[in-house]
């Protein structure tokens, strides 16, 4: 197992856990927190730090259960993944999304598609703003009708996506657009073009993907093999 260390710390009236290793998927998570809960001041509801980890909701459920058997409750979670973030949000949990800090030292010339990482936008876009990255983009807040996001990589709305957003727009078919609440008026995967779906339920974090030449909606996958709680709802083609 690569994630062996858990360090726990008492910050203000938060007990702190934080993550760290190699390992950095959900699967070792009960395995890494388990040893130390004995450590934990039960009178201090708990803040997790999540580093690099990419967990899903049901690693974090998991987790809630764990702690619950220990009296701990955990009420933050910070993370530098966004679709843990977004795992976090889906089950009420209140979250922050870090920006990890640059290396010290510049990493020897790659390509261009290899450069770019995720660009991370704090604020509403609003009509006729355009946001354009060469990878992933994560918006925290509102993108609202008339305002567009154009990715290579994913489409990441920490918010309300009423705009318009175009995922894998350097080709790549299997980049997502996901938001907290998904009401686009058109979403571009690719090559591929649909109209928004209109009205959704409010409450569960949704995406769009590409499947069969179609796009799709289903519930957020954090993981690639995260299974869609509602069915697939097929978006019409422009």
């Amino acid at each position: 197992m690569g994630a062996s260390f858990l360090q726990a710390s008492v910050a203000g009236s938060l007990c702190q856990l934080r993550l760290s290793g190699a390992s950095s998927r959900g699967a070792a998570l009960l395995q890494v927190v388990e040893p130390v809960l004995p450590k934990l001041n039960q009178q201090h509801p708990l803040e997790l730090d999540c580093g690099d980890w990419l967990l899903n909701c049901i690693d974090l459920e998991q987790l809630q259960e764990l702690l619950l058997l220990h009296n701990l409750n955990l009420v933050a979670l910070r993370s530098v993944e966004p679709r843990t973030v977004v795992a976090g949000v889906a089950l009420g949990i209140m979250t922050q999304l870090q920006v990890p800090a640059p290396p010290a030292q510049q990493p020897p010339q790659q390509p261009q598609e290899q450069q770019e990482k995720a660009y991370l936008y704090e604020g509403c876009l609003r009509s006729g703003d355009c946001l354009e990255h060469g990878g992933t983009v994560v918006v925290l807040g509102d993108v609202n009708p008339g305002a567009q996001i154009r990715a290579a990589g994913d489409v990441i709305v920490w918010g309300r996506l009423r705009g318009m957003a175009h995922a894998g727009s350097r080709g790549n078919a299997a980049a997502r657009i996901a938001a907290l609440q998904l009401q686009p008026q058109q979403v571009r995967i690719a090559s591929t073009t649909a109209l928004g779906p209109g009205e959704r339920p409010p409450g569960q974090p949704e995406q769009a993907v590409q499947r069969n030449g179609q796009i799709v909606i289903e519930a957020a996958r954090i993981t690639r093999d995260f299974t869609p709680i509602r069915k697939p709802q097929v978006l019409v083609a422009r």
